[in-house]
C-alpha cells in the first residue's frame, strides 16, 4: 500500500500546481480519502468531502458559499 500512496501523492501534488480543485474518484476502500487527508495536512490545501448530504446540497445550490464556508472552517 505504501508504494501506491507514494505514487498517487506525487501525481496529486503535481496536479495541485496547476489546478485549484482536484477530484479523486475510484473504487471503494482503496485509500482515496486517506491519501488526500494526508496530503492536505502537509500543504495549504483543504480536504473537502461531499459524502455529507448537507454539504453536497450546499455545493450544488451555492458553490461559492460552500467553498467560502470551508475556508473559514464553519
Amino acid at each position: 500500500m505504501s508504494d501506491l500512496e507514494r505514487t498517487i501523492s506525487k501525481v496529486i501534488q503535481k496536479a495541485s500546481q496547476g489546478f485549484r480543485v482536484i477530484l479523486l474518484n475510484g473504487q471503494r476502500q482503496v485509500g482515496k480519502s486517506t491519501s488526500l487527508k494526508n496530503i492536505s495536512k502537509k500543504s495549504k490545501r483543504i480536504y473537502v468531502s461531499l459524502d455529507n448530504m448537507k454539504f453536497r446540497q450546499l455545493a450544488k445550490i451555492d458553490p461559492e458559499l460552500f467553498f467560502y464556508s470551508k475556508t473559514l472552517h464553519l
